[in-house]
């Protein structure tokens, strides 16, 4: 009875996964053929579509799924198969549709699931995966893709019957172009939306961030439907003047959408493009742009890669102001650097002078450091620099300046004159009071040198006047220490 008991939760487990993955199956094939009956719509000769979007889901579905997606990619395209024997009243024979469907799908998946394969290999053997190296990779694994997926997919349909040689000039172009525009534009937009359930690959996304902004933005919204609207003006004034150089203009386009590339996050870069790209579509069907198709083919490719290339700047300049905060910052204690403090410092200091406002420069020194070190070991002594910096850091009011100058050492700059600064000093130093060295019940305490800065004054001149007040503090105190008790009051 128990190993009865013990098998019924293993066995709806098993159940509850097979279910789950059968859904997803499903929903990936839904999810196809959805988007190949769209691409149908804007055939416009046979075989050969505006763009492809089915070929993007495939490519992303193979990154993140591997093989595992090839079942539902092959029922999709053996369904297609016979949704296209209904469309063109072919009377194909169920044998016939069924030996193409196969082919087509083997040619269609074989041909993404290498490239998918080599782009995940590429990046599994970068060291360190960046925007500027995902992008390149991830186009031209795109394009030699939707090539191979071209030339198998006629080589397939003219073996089955469902395509002849003579067609083949006329139609591998407008093939390639389709599905190398439905890659480009949508396969990074399906690994964003997979990259929601599967995080495991957000690791080799190159530092893009495709999650879901916590609201929209009306600035956003208000981009996308200028460039809309643009790309709306441009096809009705092709389809009005029939001229064959109006279609170009909407290379233009790339300008409005460079610049929500630029200004947006990555989700919203992506879902713009396949807006643009999608609309760009449904107006040349609907308006007939037949001659000017492959014009708007172009186009669709050119944006979508500049768009993408355009990824790395973003990433870049969010790299490098990571890399400069790391820089400006002390990696133990997360304070300021000594050359940031000063940096920051002169800047403060030349703001002051024009406005007029007093400044002080404030040298603080833990007392008794080297005595921590010695006594419970530099793991304590670093845990006891952090813990104060982290008191001071609370402390501090807006635009005051903090940052470690070396060992136990530390800066502050406040906004104020020489009697304010002393306030703050004996503040900071009882405060301080009230703190323990970690795993101990030993005080801290330290000792605090001021200088005023001076409109006439530099900041090297102050840190030596405040230097020597410190200096002279220590001294004083070490004074007063060696005095008798009975001197000491009398």
């Amino acid at each position: 009875m128990r190993l009865l008991s013990n098998a019924t939760p293993r066995c709806w487990r098993l159940v509850s996964r097979i279910v789950r993955q059968g859904l997803r199956h499903l929903l990936l094939v839904l999810a196809w053929l959805a988007l190949w009956r769209l691409s149908a719509l804007m055939e416009y000769a046979p075989h050969a579509s505006l763009w492809f979007p089915p070929a993007g889901l495939s490519f992303a579905a193979l990154i993140v799924l591997g093989w595992r997606a090839l079942p539902s990619l092959l029922v999709s395209c053996l369904l297609a198969t016979f949704w296209v024997d209904q469309l063109y009243v072919m009377h194909q024979s169920t044998q016939e549709l069924l030996t193409a469907g196969l082919a087509f799908g083997l040619a269609h998946c074989s041909a993404y699931g290498l490239g998918a394969w080599a782009l995940r290999s590429a990046l599994h053997r970068q060291a360190e995966i960046t925007t500027p190296t995902l992008v390149p990779l991830f186009l031209v694994t795109a394009c030699l893709s939707a090539l191979a997926a071209t030339l198998t997919g006629i080589l397939s349909l003219e073996m089955t019957g469902l395509l002849d040689w003579t067609e083949l000039d006329s139609i591998w172009l407008p093939w390639w172009i389709g599905d190398m525009a439905g890659v480009i534009v949508l396969a990074p937009l399906f690994l964003a939306v997979l990259s929601w359930r599967y995080v495991a690959i957000s690791a080799w996304l190159g530092g893009l961030d495709f999650q879901l902004p916590r609201r929209p933005s009306a600035t956003f919204i208000g981009k996308l439907l200028l460039c809309l609207l643009l790309l709306s003006g441009v096809t009705l004034v092709d389809a009005k003047t029939h001229g064959p150089d109006v279609a170009f203009a909407v290379f233009f386009l790339i300008i409005p959408l460079m610049w929500i590339v630029y200004t947006e996050s990555a989700f919203r870069s992506a879902l713009s493009l396949a807006l643009f790209a999608l609309t760009t579509a449904l107006w040349v069907a609907e308006l007939s742009l037949v001659e000017q198709s492959m014009t708007y083919q172009f186009a669709i490719c050119v944006i979508a890669t500049s768009g993408y290339f355009g990824f790395a700047v973003p990433a870049l300049a969010a790299r490098n102001r990571q890399l400069s905060e790391l820089a400006a910052r002390d990696p133990l204690t997360g304070v300021f650097t000594r050359r940031a403090f000063f940096d920051k410092a002169e800047q403060m200091h030349a703001e002051a002078r024009r406005s007029g406002r007093p400044l002080a420069l404030l040298v603080l020194d833990m007392d008794h450091f080297k005595r921590i070190n010695d006594d419970h070991g530099h793991d304590v002594g670093d845990q006891t620099l952090m813990l104060l910096c982290h008191a001071v850091m609370g402390r501090l009011a807006p635009h005051q300046l903090f940052g470690r100058f070396g060992g136990d050492e530390f800066l502050l700059l406040v906004n104020s004159d020489l009697d304010t600064a002393r306030e703050t000093s004996a503040r900071l130093k009882h405060h301080i009071a009230g703190l323990r060295v970690p795993g101990t019940q030993h005080p801290l305490s330290a000792t605090i040198g001021i200088a005023e800065l001076r409109a006439d004054d530099t900041l090297t001149l102050a840190f030596r006047r405040a230097d020597l007040a410190l200096l002279q503090a220590k001294r004083s105190r070490h004074r007063q220490a060696d005095i008798p008790p009975t001197a000491a009051n009398g």
